[in-house]
């Protein structure tokens, strides 16, 4: 016979249960509690961070007065690291005597120990932490730790330790780049390049040897490179690469090899032209909107009047007009044996007249 709950076992429940949640809603409050706490106690920290760092860069070192308040709060780990994380951001915002003196507190109330810490520790977003603090203060002994991370498993920490080793040797920094299988992020790539501020050796190989790699995002990358330096000595390694086997280094090698323009450039992209497949054709005609080159004329209206695509037609029509030929155009499209989807493109050309 099933047991029957008596009014007694039913009251103990209902105790039971509410003592539950009064205790999950106590520990609710707590946390959150906690929580308003910490956040509270971050807003008054940064105040007094902010304030110490304007204080040292506007009155120099002999203005940071011995402040016994702000000396209590560095023995607080969560505000010597708050410390570090503001000065790392400021870091990043001046230059000059202002940096300087970011780097004379980071020193004086020896945060490198924190940052050193942070790189050893097992969570990989700290280890960057780490990476970050130290190249952003200038501590030079950490590159050799920085050159064992770049083979790193971890994606944030390889790519992390391989800005932090072009910040401390400039386009040297750049080496991982010869034996690199991981892909370069395209933000990566812009960092990488906007932390490289002198022009390479024009005598250094090294683009050439990137550009023979087998990861492509590498090959990118240089490509990248080479237009920014303008490094006219590749040109001939750049044009090479129009045969690749991947279509999105041969677009790339297109705008580079419209970056570094010579008197060939024309000519060699028209003859290139009909081995490309269509997205690096559509490429080249942007390469060749862009260059104006009357040279191009008859490769463009015989693209016009026989390529099979209309999208190459387009925009053969669209560079025409950026090359004065809108009377051509538009005596073809009044001409009554003229076909309608001719007439149609260019319309469609005339009207959108971008150059």
């Amino acid at each position: 016979m099933a047991h029957q709950i008596t009014l007694n076992e039913l009251v103990i429940a209902i105790i039971i249960v509410f003592m539950m949640v009064m205790v999950m809603i106590i520990a609710v409050l707590l946390y959150s509690l906690y929580q308003y706490r910490i956040l509270h106690n971050r807003q008054i920290w940064t105040r007094i961070i902010e304030n110490k760092i304007i204080e040292s860069i506007v009155g120099g070192h002999q203005a940071i007065a011995d402040d016994q308040s702000f000396n209590s709060n560095l023995r607080k780990y969560a505000f010597r690291d708050l410390f570090l994380g503001l000065l790392v951001t400021s870091e990043r915002k001046f230059s000059g005597a202002a940096r300087q003196e970011i780097s004379f507190l980071f020193h004086q109330y020896h945060l490198e120990k924190e940052a050193w810490k942070n790189l050893k520790k097992k969570k990989n977003y700290l280890v960057v932490a780490g990476i970050q603090e130290l190249s952003a203060m200038g501590v030079t002994r950490a590159l050799s730790v920085f050159t064992s991370l770049l083979k790193h498993s971890d994606r944030l920490i390889y790519q992390e330790a391989q800005y932090a080793v072009l910040t401390f040797k400039g386009f040297e920094g750049l080496s991982f780049l010869n034996t690199l299988h991981s892909p370069l992020s395209d933000w990566q790539q812009l960092r990488l390049l906007h932390s490289i501020t002198e022009i390479p050796d024009s005598h250094d190989l090294s683009p050439a040897l990137w550009l023979e790699s087998s990861n492509i995002t590498v090959i990118i990358f240089t490509f990248r490179l080479i237009r920014k330096f303008q490094l006219l000595t590749f040109y001939n390694a750049v044009l090479k690469l129009l045969d690749h086997d991947h279509v999105h280094v041969r677009k790339e090698a297109v705008r580079t090899l419209e970056s570094l323009e010579n008197d060939d450039t024309v000519h060699q992209l028209t003859t290139s032209f009909p081995q490309q497949p269509l997205s690096v054709q559509l490429e080249i005609l942007k390469a060749l909107k862009r260059s104006k080159s009357m040279e191009c004329l008859a490769f463009l209206k015989q693209q016009f009047l026989e390529h099979p695509d209309n999208a190459i037609k387009i925009a053969a029509a669209e560079v025409m007009v950026c090359l004065g030929q809108e009377q051509y155009l538009t005596d073809m499209a009044l001409d009554s044996n003229t076909a309608l989807r001719f007439k149609q493109i260019v319309n469609h050309a005339l009207q959108k007249k971008i150059c």
